[in-house]
């Protein structure tokens, strides 16, 4: 097993497709959207905070927040240098770009543009953001990689804690809905009904979390990323094979295989054939839940995963299972995900193994 822990996870996840809302003037290209309902940034995270942050920063900021308070971890001097962000986006804001460039246009000259408009057009805004609301001082990481950046932003992650760069990572990704990115999305890309979201993990070295008495929702396998062909099935299975390797699992002991409907007809189907005779199981992609939520679909759908492992979760956990994220263009990602509960107890048991190593005192037989 890989040995990362995750602890805690906050997510946002978009409702049932419906005709669009809030999205403000101007013609949205699509019948129906997945958006995430009722969520009024003022009023949970301050009127400063949802004036000068984009709708993608804001349910970050929420996701955040939510896996912290999840986790039971409480920022103070003692750990937050020790604590990073690592967040997976395509080009930061879209709609944050959009206006800062049009804004340039409007004014009356080119320089006077509102200054508070400039960091929504910074790709790595988002992180930044959070490190500012939060107050850590770990390693802050943006991470570029479209369809595959959630997946990416859990590889630079687990590197971070690796190395000793950190103790703790705030990890994920979001995926906002606006009119600029809807147009943008029909112009790039071929899916479904558009989704917006954001989930963000707490995630650590075991014997970080057993020393301050966090239990592990799940153990990450790593994150295998490569440049390859995924129309080819052969492509698609060996990524697999090389994220169960670094897991330690074995394919016949997977349950749940999850990927991204990439709405380009050969690259699916080359998914859809390849993870089937791995597995003997379709891969479910969520299109008809989550809609397409590109940089954070991946993400979105390991959130889900992770809740399964909670104790006196209705479904339970169902097992080891595999997340595969895939661009068109050439690029494949994928890790294997234990959730702790019902039918790991191997991995549970490697867990409780750190705690005891951690923490002596809560060995029964250790010396006192």
């Amino acid at each position: 097993m890989n040995g990362m822990v995750i602890t805690g996870v906050g997510a946002m996840r978009p409702g049932p497709a419906a005709p669009p809302t809030g999205l403000g003037a101007g013609p949205v290209p699509e019948a129906a959207l997945h958006q995430v309902s009722g969520f009024d940034p003022q009023a949970v995270l301050g009127r400063k905070a949802a004036r000068y942050n984009d709708r993608g920063t804001l349910m970050a900021m929420h996701a955040c927040e939510t896996a912290l308070a999840d986790a039971g971890l409480t920022v103070t001097d003692a750990n937050r240098d020790r604590t990073g962000i690592t967040v997976g986006t395509t080009v930061g804001s879209i709609a944050g770009i959009v206006t800062y460039g049009t804004d340039s246009f409007d004014r009356e000259r080119p320089y006077l543009v509102k200054a508070a408009h400039f960091p929504q057009s910074v790709l790595n805004t988002m992180a930044g953001a959070l490190a500012i609301r939060t107050g850590l001082r770990g390693a802050n990481s943006t991470v570029a990689g479209g369809p595959l950046a959630g997946l990416q932003a859990f590889r630079h992650a687990e590197t971070t804690l690796r190395r000793g760069h950190t103790d703790t990572v705030l990890v994920g990704a979001a995926e906002e809905l606006s009119v600029p990115s809807a147009w943008w999305s029909r112009v790039a890309r071929r899916t479904g009904p558009l989704g917006e979201g954001a989930a963000m993990f707490v995630m650590e070295r075991p014997e970080v979390a057993a020393a301050q008495g966090r239990r592990a929702l799940g153990t990450m396998g790593g994150v295998v990323v490569r440049a390859a062909d995924p129309r080819q099935p052969s492509a698609v299975t060996a990524v697999a094979r090389a994220a169960l390797h670094r897991a330690g699992l074995d394919r016949h002991g997977v349950r749940t295989v999850l990927v991204r409907a990439t709405g380009d007809p050969a690259v699916d189907r080359s998914q859809r054939e390849a993870l089937t005779a791995l597995f003997g199981t379709e891969p479910v992609h969520h299109e008809g839940t989550l809609g397409d939520c590109y940089s954070a679909h991946s993400v979105l759908q390991l959130s889900t995963l992770v809740d399964r492992g909670r104790p006196g979760h209705p479904d339970g956990a169902a097992g080891p299972a595999l997340v595969l994220a895939t661009d068109p263009d050439g690029a494949l990602a994928a890790m294997a995900f234990t959730p702790h509960g019902a039918g790991t107890a191997d991995a549970q048991a490697t867990h409780d193994g750190a705690t005891r190593q951690a923490r002596p005192d809560l060995n029964p037989g250790a010396a006192r």
